[in-house]
């Protein structure tokens, strides 16, 4: 059996254009039975090959082909005779050309060289990777390291200096090339050339006999070589060499290269393509082309046998946690699992339990008194912990467990929400025994994969957990996993535009035709851009660059870089080059590691409480039951509350009326872009609606959701139920809602879906009804443990907005990033009664802080407020107490002309020198900020002069302290507090600079007493809101036009209307017949409301929803289960 083994695919980045899965069709389809891969300097696509081989029936062949400079030595004699005799040496030019070898893993030992080469070279770019950067890596004897690589030990004429005691360390490993230099080295010549092809012609074998496994390589395209790869006695290989499916897609190729080199197509030379014959041969076609060299075949033929690693999977590779206690992880995991059980189900032993769950590994803490657990928990626990011991998954458990201690506050989820285990260890938070949750769902005898731990961590926790991961298990042992950023059509468009050489200008005016109007019709008028649009969409979908996965962590207990290679992302993360699918594929075990706001609002919220006086025992909160909690949340009064705030979940709650935790869960997980037929099925028959089983024997199933499958653990459920599925090929199909390309994946199953169930008797019409239901959980669904984590967190976070609404409002303003915008929140502010006062450099922290009624902004909200400006106000306050006045505050705390420009406009400093106008102030802080860029100026430092005051003679002045009042960009993002005030006096002296581009007169010219509408403007600018009214009212006229308004809407049910509406937030959506339509929300002074643009309507005018200002909107009020819509006809710009 032969195989081509020289092959790119797509994910030779921008250079190879096929994906994995149309090279192995190709190749099954010519009749191979085998297919290497071996992309340039990666492996990203192995994990997609290896499936793709499987699915076509061919075995995968395993490598990645090195491409890199092949360095040579040329004598020239250009030196004079009298220079030759002085040096005694020849005159040497360095010729440097592209020189490749293939490398193919033969077996596990193979792969990690091939890894850990990978690795070395993508995490030491800057130094060179050459063919002696090979060599040295390839003949180590000590144990390889990312220094290896770049070890030099030359001869006098330049060569690597290989010592003949040296071993070579590549067993595992098929090596072939047709760098000269490479295959002399890896073979000990002992001749040495200036010419290393006449030296691999001058071998005299057997005397330097090739190591096992090292090939030359002959390839259709490379044919100069050939001769001296022959005459070495080398054994040479057959390679082919395919770079594409058909020959035109060298365009694509030629294409990438631009966009990769950020030039222009005509600059791309053919040498620096593959050649456009190179497509897949016919069997017949790759005997005929090796015909002369025979042996070449049968060494293809020896290779293909041989290179028999076509898994990445070895079983799966968790995390080891170290302990000293006795039985080791096993015992101590059930050890800490009893003490966290006391916790959460009995009466703790008298100094047994704090309020906090343990720190980990305390083997001084008293043992647990599971006398006081009732027998139904302690059974639950036994049985768990056996399925953990039996499948090995200790470790796993108390690494994860370890990793959750590290922040304030958590959120287990997934499918980890099913374990009373992780519920008792304080990974989640959710009781399993109490909300019926299944743990069979997370692990279960028959299933093979390892389980599914996921974490939320406040969102500014997050990356302090993360190093401290890195920190705590070694930076050889950790890695993030990364995403594979594909082309989408926008930056297809874009970016193969430019490398046609059109300019930016003319690439926006084109994008914004093509919203209007269809590609077919501007194709037919330009055919430059026909050739742009068509190139574009064949390069859509294929990857561009490695991102950076949103929360996966993997930790194995030896070098990561043996099991897959590691890249920096752009960003200077350290990364695996696999994917989330593909690490899992390969058994690495992954823990996603989330950052999450609402976590934070609930911190600060408790945090704010107890500033007030008001402690909340989290031990005995049970937020679950608390009828005013669950009233709101049938109201749909939601806004700022983790994941019903959003529109649609609102509408949803409002249409059930269902505010209670079970019901809750349900909607969490319900609310799917693909379940929206099933969600109106659900409604009504919550209201009433008769309905029964879609087959007798689902009869039971799916009642607490009446009738309606809900959580991806219902579809293995049905699949079990109606087509006898295994719990295992049930599970599978479960993993696969997830999945990439998840449609297309579960198709294979119908076949035996069908099969099944029509065995059972059941009839077409049922088995369609239920497979469309099973299909609808693709690309986005929740299993009920990870719904029912997410509904808690929510309980907590609506129980904090009904009873505490000023301290929770404060923190939802503080943390930002939540569904919609902060004049939004402070919207609903307003119509929660609350005040909102504006900041105050001497009322605010740098967060907002509630009390009462009242919220006031902290200094973080203020924009263009440098952070470091903001944390010095609230340190030098604290320290030497309020500020006095605007004179004070220029003495105290340096700042440029941004800051005292958001300071006023903010209306941060109206406490302070009232008899000022903002002006005045603004004008005294520019004066100041001037003379002190002339002391620095003249002196090299800046001294505050203090005020001479009792206030102030006892206490310590600056001293030596020199401040920075550098006004560049990045000083506005600074998070550094160790460098809030102070700078270098040489940046120091260039901001000034900097500041003196403008001279002061020129801001007075636009100083002026300040009107009311130049107040709110302010605040538009500097807060995003404005505070005591909405900013409708800076349209006077348009706030005077007859309208209704919207705190009537639902009076009008069935009419047509008329309202003033200030855009909140929108979400497109496409039909079923994949027309764009949208769900917008709008407010006037008054209220809230939802509006819907059907297509028409959309298209029309959706183009004026992305401006802050008012629309007039005209619509029918409709009303569906107790929520009111307006559906739009028309929008009209005020203004």
């Amino acid at each position: 059996m032969i195989a081509p083994l020289l092959v790119s695919s797509m994910y030779s980045l921008l250079y190879g254009t096929a994906s994995p899965e149309a090279l192995a069709k190709k190749a099954a389809a010519l009749g191979y039975g085998a297919l290497a891969l071996t992309d340039r300097n990666a492996v990203y696509g192995l994990p997609a090959f290896i499936e793709a081989c499987k699915q076509e029936g061919i075995r995968p062949i395993l490598g990645t082909e090195l491409v890199y400079r092949e360095t040579r030595q040329e004598n020239k004699n250009e030196a004079s005779q009298e220079a030759r005799k002085e040096c005694k040496q020849e005159v040497k030019k360095e010729i440097m050309q592209e020189g490749r070898a293939i490398l193919l893993a033969k077996d596990k030992k193979g792969f990690s060289i091939i890894s850990n080469l990978l690795t070395a070279r993508a995490l030491n770019k800057e130094e060179p990777f050459d063919t002696e950067a090979i060599l040295a890596a390839l003949t180590r004897t000590a144990e390889f390291d990312l220094a290896t690589i770049t070890e030099r030990k030359l001869t006098p004429t330049g060569w690597y200096e290989l010592k003949s005691t040296a071993e070579h360390e590549f067993e595992g490993l098929i090596i072939i090339t047709d760098d000269a230099m490479l295959l002399d080295g890896l073979c000990k010549a002992t001749v040495q050339h200036e010419n290393p092809e006449q030296a691999l012609a001058q071998r005299q074998p057997p005397l330097d006999a090739p190591p096992p496994d090292v090939y030359g390589l002959l390839s259709p395209f490379n044919r100069p070589r050939w001769g001296p790869l022959l005459k070495s006695g080398i054994p040479c290989v057959a390679t082919a060499e395919v770079r594409f499916l058909e020959p035109e897609d060298r365009q694509i190729q030629r294409v990438l290269r631009a966009i990769d080199k950020k030039t222009t197509v005509e600059h791309i030379q053919d040498s620096e393509l593959g050649s456009a014959r190179a497509v897949f041969p016919s069997l017949n076609e790759f005997y005929a082309l090796y015909e002369e060299v025979p042996e070449a075949i049968r060494q293809n033929e020896r290779i293909v046998e041989i290179a028999s690693y076509s898994s990445l999977f070895d079983g799966f590779l968790f995390p080891r946690y170290e302990t000293d206690e006795l039985g080791g992880s096993s015992g101590f995991l059930r050890s800490e699992v009893l003490k966290g059980a006391v916790r959460r189900y009995g009466s703790p032993s008298p100094g047994l339990l704090s309020s906090e769950f343990p720190s980990c590994g305390s083997p001084k803490s008293k043992s647990p008194d599971s006398k006081s657990l009732d027998a139904a928990v302690l059974e639950r626990i036994d049985y768990e912990l056996g399925i953990i011991d039996q499948k090995g998954f200790g470790d796993y458990f108390l690494t994860v467990r370890d990793i959750a201690r590290r922040a304030s506050r958590t959120c287990g989820r997934g499918s980890a929400a099913a374990s009373i285990v992780s519920y008792c260890l304080g990974i989640t938070d959710v009781d399993p025994i109490r909300h019926n949750l299944y743990f069979e769902r997370f692990l279960n005898p028959e299933r093979r994969d390892p389980p599914d731990i996921d974490i939320d961590f406040a969102w500014d926790e997050r990356d302090s957990v993360l190093e401290s991961v890195f920190e705590s298990f070694g930076e050889d042992h950790v890695a993030r996993v990364s995403n594979h950023v594909c082309f989408q059509e926008r930056a297809a468009i874009r970016e193969t535009a430019r490398a046609y050489g059109i300019p930016d200008d003319e690439i926006s005016a084109i994008e914004r035709r093509l919203r209007i109007e269809s590609s077919e019709k501007l194709t037919q008028k330009d055919a430059l851009w026909a050739e742009i649009l068509d190139i574009s969409s064949r390069i859509v979908g294929l990857p561009r660059n490695l991102g950076v996965h949103s929360g996966g962590v993997i930790i194995v207990p030896d070098r990561l870089s043996d099991h897959v290679p590691l890249e920096k992302s752009g960003g200077g993360i350290k990364v695996t080059t696999w994917d989330k699918e593909g690490v899992e594929a390969a058994g690495l075990v992954k823990i996603d590691l989330l950052g999450n706001r609402s976590l934070a609002v609930v911190r600060d919220t408790l945090s704010n409480l107890r500033e007030n006086g008001i402690v909340i025992d989290e031990l005995a909160w049970q937020p679950t039951d608390d009828a005013e909690t669950i009233a709101m949340l049938a109201r749909g009064d939601t806004m700022g509350v983790f994941y019903v705030e959003s529109p649609a979940m609102r509408l949803l709650q409002q249409k059930t009326g269902c505010g209670d935790f079970e019901h809750l869960v349900i909607h969490s997980s319900i609310i799917r872009p693909a379940a929206n037929r099933y969600i109106n099925e659900y409604i009504e028959r919550l209201h009433g609606k008769p309905w029964k089983p879609v087959h007798p024997i689902l009869a039971g199933l799916f009642d607490e959701s009446y009738g309606i499958l809900c959580y991806q653990e219902d579809v293995s459920k049905a699949a079990i139920a109606l087509a006898g599925f295994s719990v295992g090929e049930a599970d599978r199909i479960r993993k696969i809602l997830t999945k990439k390309e998840a449609r297309r994946k579960l198709e294979a199953y119908r076949p035996s879906f069908e099969e099944g169930a029509r065995r059972k008797g059941v009839d077409s019409a049922t088995i369609d009804t239920v497979w469309d239901m099973m299909c609808s959980f693709t690309g986005y669904s929740f299993v009920k443990a990870h719904s029912a984590s997410y509904a808690m967190l929510s309980f907590k976070s609506a129980y904090l907005r009904c009873h505490h609404p000023a301290e929770f409002m404060a923190a939802v303003l503080s943390n930002r990033g939540g569904f919609y915008s902060t004049l939004a929140y402070v919207s609903e502010c307003r119509r929660m009664g609350l005040t909102v006062l504006a900041p105050d450099v001497n009322a605010s922290e740098l967060r907002c802080r509630g009390k009462g009624k009242t919220v006031r902004l902290g200094l973080e909200l203020i924009h263009l407020l440098a952070s470091k400006t903001a944390k010095a106000i609230v340190s030098e306050r604290k320290r030497r107490g309020p500020y006095r006045s605007i004179e004070d505050l220029s003495h105290r705390v340096p700042m440029d002309r941004t800051d005292a420009e958001a300071l006023v406009g903010a209306g941060a400093l109206d406490s302070l020198s009232p008899e000022l106008t903002r002006a005045k102030k603004l004008m005294y802080l520019f004066t100041q900020i001037e003379k002190c860029i002339q002391v620095v100026q003249n002196t090299g430092s800046f001294y505050p002069t203090w005020p001479s005051s009792k206030a102030h003679e006892s206490q310590e002045l600056f001293g030596e302290e020199v401040f920075d009042i550098s006004v560049s960009q990045d000083s506005r993002d600074q998070k550094d507090p160790a460098q809030s005030c102070r700078s270098s006096q040489d940046s120091f002296h260039e901001s000034t600079r900097e500041l003196r581009r403008e001279p002061l007169h020129e801001y007075s010219r636009e100083l002026r007493r300040e009107s009311p509408k130049k107040i709110l403007e302010s605040q538009m600018k500097y807060l995003g809101t404005t505070l005591d009214v909405h900013p409708l009212v800076l349209w006077p006229k348009a706030c005077a036009l007859p309208r209704l308004k919207a705190i009537d809407i639902a009076r009008h049910i069935g009419h047509t209307v008329t309202l003033l509406g200030w855009p909140i937030t929108a979400k497109p959506v496409l039909t079923s017949l994949e027309e764009p339509m949208e769900f917008v929300s709008f407010e006037d002074e008054t209220a809230l409301y939802e509006t819907v643009l059907f297509p028409a309507s959309f298209q029309r005018y959706h183009h004026l929803l992305y401006e802050e200002r008012p629309l007039l909107i005209k619509g029918r009020v409709e009303c569906d289960h107790g929520a009111v819509v307006l559906n739009v006809f028309e929008i009209a710009k005020i203004g």
